[in-house]
């Protein structure tokens, strides 16, 4: 029996070594095995430190919150456009079922469990080996917050595909210890709340419907449902959730994924139903619930209404606060295109825009809400604007076949510098470029900025009122030469310099602008404001025209202006009032500065001239505009318009607001011939009128224009500023006008003066002093630059300059004296004009060619007298109206040394010598017609070359005479009142060089026989009818039969019946004297 047991007990006597061996091995083997998944943890976490609260606090918050913008008056106006949307909210802000879906679905134990889960993670591998479809997550939330934030770039490495096999699966190892191992740290640190809250904030939950990354559910909840995260419903929680296994595959707007997305909301709601979150009913009305009814249907953010906004405020608010950067660096934000500077600025700025689309940052803006949407809805009708602009070829040689007129406007209140509605477009879907901010060449709008402020400032226009010289010049254009023409094509000469200014001249602009220096206008226009100017713009002759390389904004350009109405300074204009950061905290508030550009006194004069611009220049039409809608009120401004009308400005102002218009087109290459029918002088009114009908306290109309106090008022010469000369008050231009008293002339004028001139071949020349005065041209000219004609001509431009005639020469007559004197002049003529009494004379150009010219002398019976000249470039003739026949005349040449040829041959207008002029002929073809109240006498007129001055009438009882004088007239017309039947009557001429003998005597005929003719009513013989009528007519040609008609006015005489006569002055009616015929006695032949 013992031998038995014996047996029986080897065996297992036996067994026991072998099981103490293999429970060693196993033991060694478990504490292998722990070495080695200890050594793998501690090799892990060897470089790894203990994580404080505020690290893991730090790092769990969302990197990026979506930022937020809001009008001046706090009105939300939306969310940055971005690539991504977070919006942090607090759990309390979160819908309930949210939060219940999420721990039924994703992790049922997360308040039991501390961090990690066992079931879970196993049931995670189980479903990897068996290759079944995830239903709910392997990773407890915490591990999937750790994994999001805290391994964020393990993750990124392990999902990139750059490593793969073996070291893939180390990285998964790796990535998956340290996820556990961090778990339990953040549960050790932070609240279940705190975790909770951090996840539904970190999340990803796919794509909005314009392509807008979701992260949160707050976004989530918006970019899907356009609703808050709190008021999601049971149905929406729940689709929410059931995304975050794969967003892609469950979003809502594809057919194939919504069929998935509601598939996996009804799995959602199945476990929240088994987790006794929700009833059966409520599960039920969940999937009864329209999702898709109920999505955004169309992007109604503030991205899609206002674009161009949004983008403009962000980059307002990024440059803010890049300058504030600068400015804790101790370098001036002006200083950000200096080359040194410039990298860095470039660095702040990109890392600011960065900040301002990811930080979640509260932006209050400048914005009025009322203008800016008033100026949308401007630009988004049509009306407003030319609706079917031609095709054209750009200058980049694309073909534009459906042109849009674009747009860009800029409204800033004056006293703050703060924009208060703009237009960047009029279609964002058109164009993206926002071209209230793009820079464009502003043309003639230029020119009040870089060339006639700097010049009233720096004192080289001393008034707008002084002259400025529009007169063709020529500029050198890289070798070749440029000729700068106004848009009239026309020159205008010595115009006051408001003139030039509101007619938009050139060339006055562009001498200015070269007189300052060009530096300096640059200079000038920096520190008001136009931010696009660059080094080489320093060197544009027509800068101040708009030959700029890049040009200028309108928002700049608007800036600039508003410099006038706030009395020479700059009060920068900007968009961003404040920024806050996510917890309330100001980061950046916007500080009022004021920097002196210009002088008050400037900027009163500048304001003085551009209201010209609108009550008699460019801008006239604008201004009518504007008082037809909202009266009168102080306006200033400037139009502009670059080559080909491609480019159309207008930038004007209040005392208060300041409003900057352009219109053009997006490519460049539009070739205008003209002003299209709509353009920025149209639009210009359409807003401003808007602006003061919903907004008139912005502008009140009895505002003024700031006054200065150095302006004086001063007589002063305005074709140069100084004192007036004598000369000046000659040639009509001295003028009160008004001054920077800083600027004030001191010395009289030099550029006015009293000249000598000679022409030679069509040109001025100063004449030399041997030159006589009466052949010589005595002006008051002006002192000016050179007119300069290009080489090649611009085609339709008129180089004339209509005052030309003023300049000054600056050379002597370049003609040379000969030694001998003058030969007499050749070929004098004289002509005679009956209709004007003009004598003409005419002679050949001396062959000299040293003659002056010539000088015209008038014999007569009294002598010799000069009577005109004639200088050497005129034709050489002479007119002057005779009023003696008795004259010859004769010419002389004279040379530029004053001596004088011999005289010409004499002439006459009639042709007859000299020696055989006298007193007039007898009258002839004296008629006498016996009428019944008397004798009328009529008889031919003596030749008009006699010169009769009147007509004596006398009469005589016999043939013998003794004659009589009985009457005098300047007609050949005499009427006797007589009784008298018998008696005879002649007529005597004198002219002033005596009478003539008497006419023949002659009886008057009876009544019945021979009429004479009609009495003439002017003297002379108009029609050089000769000495003679001849018996029977009156030496016109008419019948001598014919009854005189009664002459009620003509020179009568009186004969009484028993002869006495009485002589009546001429023209008047005689009282009857009797005349004893016993008391008669010869007369002598003349009275």
């Amino acid at each position: 029996m013992a031998a038995e047991r014996s047996k029986k007990k080897t065996p297992a006597g036996s067994l026991m070594p072998a099981l103490r061996l293999l429970l060693l091995a196993f033991v060694g083997l478990a504490f292998l095995a722990a070495g080695t998944v200890l050594g793998f943890i501690a090799s892990v976490l060897k470089d790894q430190r203990v994580l404080s609260y505020d690290d893991i606090k730090q790092a769990i918050a969302p990197e990026a919150f979506s930022s937020f913008a809001y009008y001046r008056d706090g009105t939300l106006i939306g969310r940055l456009p971005g690539a991504e949307y977070l919006q942090y909210v607090t759990l309390d802000q979160i819908s309930p079922y949210v939060i219940q879906a999420l721990i039924s679905t994703e992790d049922k134990g997360f308040y039991r469990h501390p961090g990690v889960s066992l079931r879970g993670t196993m049931r995670a591998i189980l479903q990897q080996i068996t290759g079944s479809d995830v239903q709910t997550g392997g990773s407890t939330l915490t591990q999937q917050l750790v994994k999001q934030t805290l391994l964020e770039d393990l993750y990124r490495e392990e999902l990139s595909g750059k490593v793969k096999g073996d070291a893939l699966k180390r990285l998964k190892y790796r990535r998956k210890l340290n996820e556990i191992l961090l778990a339990l740290r953040v549960e050790r640190v932070l609240t279940k709340d705190q975790i909770l809250e951090a996840y539904l904030n970190r999340v990803y939950f796919g794509k909005s419907k314009d392509g807008t990354n979701l992260y949160g559910i707050q976004a989530a909840a918006k970019g899907y449902f356009g609703i808050d995260a709190k008021d999601l419903n049971l149905a929406q929680a729940a689709y929410l959730v059931g995304m975050l296994q794969g967003p892609a595959k469950y979003l809502p707007y594809n057919d194939e994924t919504y069929r998935d997305g509601l598939e996996r909301m009804k799995l959602v709601l199945g476990e929240m139903e088994k987790d006794g979150k929700i009833t059966p009913a409520e599960r039920e009305t969940a999937l009864a619930f329209d999702i898709r009814a109920h999505l955004v249907q169309r992007s109604d953010t503030a991205y899609a209404r206002s674009p161009y906004l949004l983008y403009a405020i962000i980059d307002a608010a990024a440059e803010a606060l890049a300058e504030d950067d600068l400015r804790a660096q101790g370098i001036d934000p002006d200083r950000r295109d200096d080359p040194d500077v410039r990298p860095l600025w470039q660095e702040l700025l990109e890392k600011r825009e960065r900040d301002v689309l990811t930080k979640g940052y509260h932006i209050t803006t400048t914005i009025d809400k009322t203008l800016f949407d008033a100026f949308e809805a401007i630009a988004r009708d049509d009306n407003n604007f030319w609706t079917n602009p031609p095709a054209y070829t750009a200058a980049n040689g694309k073909r534009v076949d459906h042109p849009v007129q674009q747009v860009g406007a800029v409204l800033i209140d004056n006293r703050t510098g703060a924009i208060l509605a703009f237009i960047g477009g009029r279609d964002f879907k058109k164009s993206k470029i926002n071209f209230a901010f793009e820079p464009r060449s502003p043309g003639s709008a230029a020119k009040p900025v870089l060339a006639y402020a700097p010049a009233l400032e720096e004192g080289v226009l001393l008034s707008p009122d002084v002259f400025v010289d529009d007169a063709p010049i020529v500029l050198a254009d890289g070798g070749k030469e440029f000729a700068p023409a106004n848009y009239d094509r026309r020159f205008h000469g010595l115009v006051p310099a408001r003139q030039a200014l509101a007619q938009s001249y050139n060339i006055p602009a562009i001498k200015l602008s070269l007189a300052v220096g060009l530096p300096k206008v640059i200079d000038y226009g920096r520190r008001m404001g136009l931010q696009h100017l660059v080094p080489g713009d320093e060197h544009s002759a027509t800068a101040a025209i708009g030959g700029l390389a890049h040009g200028t904004s309108v928002a700049e350009l608007t800036q600039a202006y508003s410099v006038f109405p706030n009395g020479g300074k700059l009060i920068p204009s900007y968009m961003i009032e404040r920024i806050a950061d996510g917890q309330g905290r100001t980061i950046y508030q916007h500080e009022r500065r004021e920097i002196p550009v210009l002088s008050e006194e400037t900027a009163y004069l500048m304001n003085d001239m551009l209201t010209s611009v609108m009550t008699s220049g460019t801008g006239a039409s604008i201004r009518q505009a504007m008082e037809r809608a909202h009266g009168r009120r102080a306006l200033a401004g400037k139009t502009g318009t670059s080559d080909n009308y491609e480019d159309i400005w207008f930038v004007g102002y209040t005392p208060t607001l300041t409003l900057g218009v352009w219109t053009g087109f997006e490519v460049k290459g539009m070739k205008l011939g003209g002003y299209p029918p709509k353009n920025a002088r149209t639009l210009w009114p359409i807003l401003m009128n808007k602006v003061l009908e919903l907004k008139p306290e912005l502008s009140p109309k009895d505002a003024a224009f700031p006054k200065a106090k150095e302006i004086v008022q001063m007589s002063a010469c305005v074709v140069s500023g100084k004192l007036p000369t004598d000369a000046c008050r000659e040639g009509g231009w001295v003028k009160t006008i008004a001054f920077n008293k800083k600027y004030l002339p001191t010395v009289p004028d030099d550029r006015v003066q009293k000249a000598r001139i000679v022409v030679v071949n069509g040109k001025n020349y100063i004449a030399l002093d041997s030159t006589p005065d009466d052949l010589v041209l005595k002006k008051v000219l002006i002192k000016r630059d050179p007119i300069r004609i290009p080489k090649n001509p611009r085609p339709g431009v008129s180089y004339t300059v209509p005052d030309a005639d003023l300049t000054l020469p600056t050379e002597l007559d370049p003609r040379k004296l000969l030694p001998d004197p003058p030969s007499a002049p050749k070929g004098l003529t004289a002509s005679y004009d009956d209709a004007t009494r003009t004598v003409t004379l005419s002679w050949q150009p001396n062959p000299e060619g040293d003659i002056a010219g010539y000088r015209i002398y008038r014999r007569t019976l009294t002598g010799m007298e000069h009577v005109g000249s004639v200088m050497s470039h005129l034709p050489t003739t002479f007119s002057e109206s005779l009023g003696d026949p008795f004259v010859v005349y004769t010419v002389t040449a004279v040379d530029i040394g004053g001596r004088e040829s011999p005289p010409a041959q004499d002439v006459s207008p009639f042709g007859a010598p000299a020696d055989v002029r006298k007193a007039p002929s007898p009258p002839k073809g004296l008629k006498a017609v016996r009428t019944d109240t008397g004798v009328v006498l009529t008889w031919d007129p003596n030749p008009e070359r006699e010169r009769v001055e009147r007509y004596h009438i006398y009469y005589a009882p016999d043939k013998e005479g003794p004659f009589e004088r009985i009457g005098t007239t300047d007609t050949p017309y005499f009427e006797v009142l007589t009784f008298a039947d018998d008696g005879y009557y002649a007529v005597s001429a004198e002219n002033a060089l005596g009478e003539s003998d008497r006419s023949i005597a002659v009886q008057p005929k009876p009544k019945n026989g021979q009429a004479p003719p009609p009495s003439p009513v002017l003297p002379g013989d108009q029609n050089g009818a000769g000495e003679g009528g001849g018996n029977g007519t009156d030496g016109t040609g008419a019948p001598a039969n014919e009854s005189p008609p009664k002459n009620d006015k003509g020179p009568t005489g009186l004969i009484s019946p028993d002869g006495g006569v009485t002589a009546s002055p001429v023209g008047s009616v005689p009282l009857s004297t009797p005349m004893d015929k016993k008391k008669k006695k010869d007369s002598p032949d003349r009275p």
